[in-house]
C-alpha cells in the first residue's frame, strides 16, 4: 500500500515538473500594430542595421520583449522555421493593453519626434522657387549720337548732271572729269525715350544732317581752257516719333515717322571764251515734308546709367514744294534775282539731245524746247550709321 502511494507521487510530481517547463519555456508576447506608412525590420536594434523586411500601415506585429526603443520580433521565414527581427517603437503601438497604461499615448504623442531617428535617409531638398523679380520700373533716357548718312538726292544731282551733259554737246568736248552726285554727309542728334517695359520704348527725337559735292570738268581745245563747276548740296532736319522693341536685351528694331525741314541749293560756275567770259547761277530752297524711317540696334553697357549705341537706319522721305531764291550773274556785271519754286524739267536742243535742268523759278516754264515741267522732287532718302551714348535716368 505504501508503495503504491510512493509511485502515484511520483508520477504527479513528474506531471507538475512536465507543465512548469512547458509554461516557462514560452515566451510572453506583445501584439504591437504599425501606425505609419512603411515600418522597417532590421536584422539587430540599430538604426544602422540591414533591413530584412518591410511591413505597411496597420500590419500586426507579435513582439518577444524588447531593447531599449526596439522590439524584438517573432518571424516566420521562407522555410518556415522562426527568424528574429527588431522594429522602432515610434513605428508601431501595443495593442490590447489595459486602459491605464499610459504606453500607447506617449508613444503616439512622441511618434513625430522619434520617427526621424527611423528615417533611413534625409529628406529631399524642397526647391528654392525665387521669388518673382519686382516689375521693371520705367524710365528715362536721353542719347546723343553722331555718323555718317548717305542720301539719294534725286533731281537735285540730275541737274547738275544735265548742265554738264549740255555744255559737252555746246562745245562739242568730252571734257576731263565727271560730274559727282552730292550723296554722303554727316549726322549729328539727339533722343528722348520712356521705356513702357523690358519690351518697347517710345521716344522722339531730333537730327541734323549735311551732305555736299563739288565736281569740276575741263573742256581743253589745244591752249583753250574751258570749265564747269557744279556743287549740289543737302541740309535737313527730322523731328522723329518713333517706337523700339527689344526682342532680346540691348538689341532692338526701331521704327517711326519723321517730319523734315529740308534744304537744298545748286551752284552751276562756267569759265569760257565767249562773251561774258564766265556765268554762274546758284540757288537755295526750302520746303517741308514728311517721311518714314526703320532700323536696328545695339547697345553696350558701359556702367549703371550709361550705355553705348551703335545703329544703323533706314529712311524714306520724297519732298516737294521747295521755295527759295536763285541768283544769276557774270562778268559783264549783270546780275538778276529771281523768287519762286525750285522746278525741274528738260531742255530739248534736238530730238536726240535733251538736258534735265534745275533752277529756282518765278513760274512754271513754259518756252519752246522746255519738256515736262513740274515742282522739282528731291530725295532724302538714304541710310544712317550712328554712334553715340544713352544715359538711363
Amino acid at each position: 500500500m505504501k508503495n503504491k502511494i510512493n509511485k502515484a507521487c511520483i508520477l504527479l510530481f513528474g506531471i507538475s515538473l512536465l507543465f512548469l517547463s512547458a509554461a516557462y519555456g514560452q515566451e510572453p508576447t506583445t501584439k504591437l500594430k504599425v501606425v505609419t506608412e512603411q515600418s522597417n525590420i532590421r536584422l539587430k536594434p540599430d538604426i544602422g542595421s540591414i533591413i530584412i523586411k518591410q511591413v505597411s500601415q496597420g500590419t500586426l506585429l507579435e513582439s518577444t520583449g524588447k531593447q531599449g526603443e526596439w522590439y524584438r520580433l517573432k518571424l516566420a521565414s521562407g522555410e518556415g522555421q522562426r527568424a528574429t527581427g527588431y522594429v522602432h517603437e515610434s513605428t508601431v503601438i501595443v495593442i490590447g493593453l489595459p486602459p491605464q497604461k499610459e504606453e500607447t499615448k506617449e508613444i503616439i504623442k512622441d511618434r513625430a519626434v522619434r520617427k526621424k531617428i527611423e528615417e533611413e535617409r534625409p529628406p529631399l531638398p524642397i526647391p528654392k522657387i525665387p521669388a518673382p523679380s519686382p516689375p521693371l520700373k520705367s524710365y528715362f533716357a536721353v542719347s546723343f549720337f553722331g555718323g555718317g548718312n548717305y542720301v539719294s538726292g534725286g533731281e537735285l544731282n540730275e541737274g547738275a548732271r544735265g548742265m554738264a551733259d549740255f555744255y559737252r554737246f555746246d562745245l562739242t568736248l568730252q571734257g576731263e572729269g565727271e560730274i559727282e552726285a552730292a550723296h554722303l554727309g554727316y549726322i549729328l542728334g539727339g533722343e528722348c525715350s520712356y521705356r513702357l517695359s523690358d519690351h518697347f520704348t517710345v521716344g522722339f527725337g531730333i537730327e541734323y544732317f549735311q551732305g555736299k559735292k563739288e565736281s569740276l570738268i575741263e573742256f581743253r581745245e589745244g591752249t583753250s581752257l574751258q570749265t564747269l563747276t557744279t556743287l549740289p548740296e543737302f541740309k535737313a532736319v527730322p523731328l522723329r516719333l518713333f517706337i523700339s522693341y527689344y526682342p532680346v536685351p540691348y538689341f532692338y528694331v526701331k521704327t517711326g515717322i519723321e517730319y523734315y525741314t529740308a534744304t537744298c541749293s545748286y551752284l552751276y560756275q562756267f569759265y569760257g571764251h565767249g562773251e561774258p567770259p564766265w556765268q554762274e547761277w546758284k540757288g537755295e530752297a526750302k520746303a517741308h515734308g514728311f517721311g518714314i524711317m526703320g532700323g536696328l540696334g545695339f547697345e553696350v553697357k558701359f556702367f549703371s546709367v550709361l550705355n553705348f549705341i551703335l545703329e544703323a537706319t533706314g529712311r524714306y522721305s520724297k519732298i516737294k514744294g521747295f521755295e527759295g531764291t536763285g541768283e544769276y550773274r557774270d562778268s559783264a556785271l549783270l546780275y538778276a534775282t529771281e523768287e519762286g519754286t525750285l522746278y525741274f524739267y528738260k531742255a530739248k536742243v534736238s530730238e536726240e539731245n535733251i538736258f534735265p535742268q534745275l533752277f529756282i523759278l518765278e513760274k512754271k516754264p513754259t518756252d519752246a524746247g522746255i519738256v515736262a515741267p513740274r515742282e522739282a522732287i528731291i530725295d532724302f532718302s538714304g541710310i544712317t550709321f550712328r554712334a553715340g551714348i544713352k544715359i538711363n535716368f
